[in-house]
């Protein structure tokens, strides 16, 4: 009996998967108020019974979208991020990570700017937990001597808002050259901002 268990919630895990693929189509492809669950539910070839069957209704399988994505980006960049070895250089590697995440998953990052248009990203524990991090590493380095005398919340804030606007530049010219760029010219933004001064 337990191998018949865990056959069922490996089809129940794929076919969640499935219908959150779709939804990430769909949500980058036509915005957030076209992506009713019938539309999705089309997207992925199934009905929409078998859509509701997975997830309770839109608003479910929109903030599973989000985690997914959130946990994307996690898997991507947290090993850079760990092992980076430092303050500075782990901050680095968040920001230069980032830009190469942007350009390696435009269709997730475009479902995911879809849902932000309509819901206020701030209010997500994953975006908390994100500027959280953040925060933690710039006190980190202030702490270790790696950073000036910094006011934490405004430079994390800096970050955020200089990562959305590249998020906008590498999705609109999505090419290698462009995201390589704008990753340099981040990651020498952000090193020069933090940096500690001297003499």
């Amino acid at each position: 009996m337990a191998p018949e268990r865990s056959s069922e919630s490996a089809v129940h895990t794929a076919r969640r998967a499935q219908l959150v693929d779709a939804a990430i189509d769909v949500l980058a492809r036509d915005g957030y108020a076209a992506a009713s669950t019938v539309r999705i539910a089309r997207a992925a070839g199934v009905s929409r019974g078998v859509l509701t069957y997975h997830f309770r209704d839109r608003a479910d399988l929109i903030a599973e979208v989000v985690r997914t994505v959130y946990a994307l980006a996690g898997a991507e960049l947290g090993p850079q991020v760990v092992e980076a070895g430092s303050p500075r250089a782990s901050l680095l590697a968040f920001v230069g990570g980032s830009v190469e995440f942007y350009a390696a998953y435009p269709r997730h990052l475009a479902a995911l700017s879809a849902v932000f248009s309509a819901q206020a990203r701030d209010g997500t524990s994953h975006h908390r937990t994100e500027m959280d991090d953040v925060g933690a590493l710039l006190r980190a380095g202030v702490e270790a001597g790696e950073f000036r005398d910094l006011d934490v919340e405004t430079m994390a804030g800096t970050i955020r808002a200089a990562l959305d606007a590249a998020l906008v530049r590498v999705t609109a010219d999505r090419t290698p050259a462009t995201a390589a760029r704008v990753r340099d010219e981040l990651v020498r933004t952000f090193d020069a901002a933090t940096r500690k001064e001297t003499g």
